[in-house]
């Protein structure tokens, strides 16, 4: 979810700049986010952990996102989320306090979190629909078509894992489309 225009310069005034390397984790279940980070460049995604601990991406961010769990941040509970980076990442962070602070004084920031809590919300009822319509492979050729270049920066694994399906069968789906006889 991009950021858009009083976000952006809130982050430029007040944020910090950080670096992340890959695979680093910048939220974990069970913790309050205490951070919102919008991304200069890199990649994140969020993922949900099983019972067995075995995780699944429910999203991706890339430059131009902010990303936090908005609802941990929000509401101060626990966020059910974990949050990675999926490539060495330059963030510009904001502190939890410092954001709920602006919002409660400046009413068009307050209407602008509001707008990207209802954005993520819409994203995870949109992914719950596709998930039960839509064949991992409608998904992925999908994804090809609105969204090539974002796509190929998601490492297979954890692609697949989104997608509900193996790496394995993944694989088998990518050399059915390129061969042509993928539908």
């Amino acid at each position: 979810m991009h950021v858009n225009t009083v976000l952006r310069e809130h982050f430029l005034e007040s944020g910090k700049d950080l670096h992340v390397d890959a695979n680093k984790p910048l939220l974990r279940t069970g913790e309050v986010a205490k951070y919102v980070y919008l991304i200069q460049s890199g990649a994140v995604r969020l993922c949900a952990r099983n019972a067995e601990g075995g995780e699944t991406s429910v999203q991706f961010f890339f430059e131009g996102d902010m990303v936090s769990s908005l609802e941990s941040m929000v509401s101060g509970c626990p966020s059910g989320f974990d949050l990675i980076t999926m490539e060495a990442c330059q963030l510009r962070v904001l502190d939890r306090d410092t954001v709920l602070t602006k919002v409660q004084s400046h009413a068009t920031m307050s209407f602008q979190l509001l707008a990207l809590t209802q954005q993520r919300l819409a994203d995870y009822i949109n992914l719950y629909a596709i998930a039960i319509a839509q064949t991992p492979t409608q998904r992925y050729k999908a994804m090809l078509a609105t969204q090539p270049d974002k796509l190929a920066r998601i490492p297979l694994h954890i692609l697949a894992g989104y997608l509900g399906v193996t790496p394995v069968h993944l694989s088998r789906i990518r050399r059915k489309l390129k061969s042509g006889s993928g539908s």
